[in-house]
């Protein structure tokens, strides 16, 4: 029994993800929470006769938070992602930014519709135990002016165990997507069940942009219960490929592939998905100009005024400056990287399968190996 438990202990442990790759990621994340326009807000029209807490702790509310906290909520959203940002004090930060977005999508989901904005909410919850702000941040050269350490050099490797945590978490969010629709009889042949969401969604809620009118004329039962068949496979099987980094890898970007033609489509964008998934890219790997003019000292000492007020800025920005079809946009360079990357992954395998090629060698490294 104690080797089974070495054996897991050692699989939860591996893993290819590096300081910098997960650095890069956190200011990603924060550039997103502060492009995102007000979130909770839109709550405060709502008689309280609307409001029916999903279960949990939020079965409580009986009545629409007032205006006011609906905005304190957003702006410190916005405050921490400043901080996030900058890497100071991430994993305060961290922590202030998932239980305010856990709290304010409470709120929102009282009202009916329970979306896939959770994967944000984890995101920092989880990251914050890889140390996301041990590279690519001021926390780190704060410890290094302390230390009185070089300020160069790799940051020591993050604990991997959270990425997989993550991936678990993720690939579990597909498979309760999975399973009402084999219970509902999403794949009874009587029926093409994306067939008729798409209908819905282009006859009700007029979305009609994009692929959705080209795919509104075919009439074809094969492809529409292959796309039913599809759709359940993929979100039943994905938690399978967390056993290993790179079959991970390859599931994602497949389905964030996937995304972008519900986009196409249906017009329906899980950016909050695709942004998720993005945690598990080799942001290390990019070749990025140094710069070298950036005041490290005065980072050091005054970062928390820069983060106040980038997360003030992104509070009180004017309308003109929100980014515009932001969902849809993360969707699209989603499904760039991913299909850049399985191109990657199919031209590796077939150099391998060319007769006269040298025979792959042991890879002793799981960063080499999932990379």
């Amino acid at each position: 029994m104690s080797g089974a438990w070495g054996a897991f202990d050692r699989w939860v442990a591996r893993g290819p993800f590096t300081a910098t790759d997960l650095g890069r990621y956190r200011v990603l994340f924060a550039v997103l929470l502060l492009l995102t326009p007000s979130r909770f807000t839109w709550v405060a029209p709502f008689p309280d006769s609307f409001v029916k807490g999903p279960p949990g702790p939020f079965m409580l509310l009986r009545a629409v938070p007032p205006r006011e906290v609906l905005v304190a909520l957003d702006l410190l959203v916005l405050l921490a992602a400043g901080f996030l940002l900058l890497g100071l004090f991430t994993r305060t930060a961290s922590v202030v930014v998932g239980l305010t977005l856990l709290t304010g999508n409470g709120i929102s989901y009282s009202f009916g519709k329970i979306d896939h904005s959770i994967f944000l909410v984890l995101v920092p919850l989880v990251l914050v135990f890889a140390r996301w702000g041990d590279a690519v941040s001021v926390d780190a050269l704060r410890r290094r002016y302390r230390q009185d350490a070089p300020a160069t050099g790799p940051a020591p490797a993050p604990p991997q165990w959270p990425l997989r945590l993550l991936a678990l978490l993720v690939g579990l969010g597909f498979l309760t997507a999975a399973a009402p629709k084999l219970l509902s009889g999403w794949l009874s042949p009587a029926t093409q069940a994306v067939q008729g969401v798409m209908h819905t969604q282009y006859h009700v809620n007029g979305r009609t942009e994009f692929l959705a009118g080209t795919f509104l004329d075919v009439r074809s039962v094969l492809f529409w219960e292959s796309v039913d068949v599809a759709t359940v496979l993929l979100e039943g099987l994905l938690v399978l490929a967390v056993l290993n980094w790179r079959a991970w890898r390859i599931g994602i970007a497949v389905a964030t592939l996937f995304h972008f033609g519900v986009l196409l489509m249906m017009n329906i964008g899980f950016a909050a998905n695709v942004f998720t998934d993005a945690a598990f890219v080799a942001w290390g790997s990019l070749r990025l100009p140094a710069v070298r003019a950036l005041p490290r000292r005065w980072l050091a000492r005054y970062g928390w005024a820069v983060a106040v007020a980038v997360g003030a800025f992104a509070a009180f920005r004017p309308e003109e400056w929100v980014v515009p079809r932001q969902g849809q946009l993360i969707v699209l360079l989603g499904a760039l990287v991913s299909a850049w990357y399985l191109l990657r992954q199919a031209r590796a395998l077939l150099r391998r399968g060319r007769p006269g090629s040298r025979a792959p060698q042991p890879v002793h490294d799981e960063a080499a190996a999932a990379r």
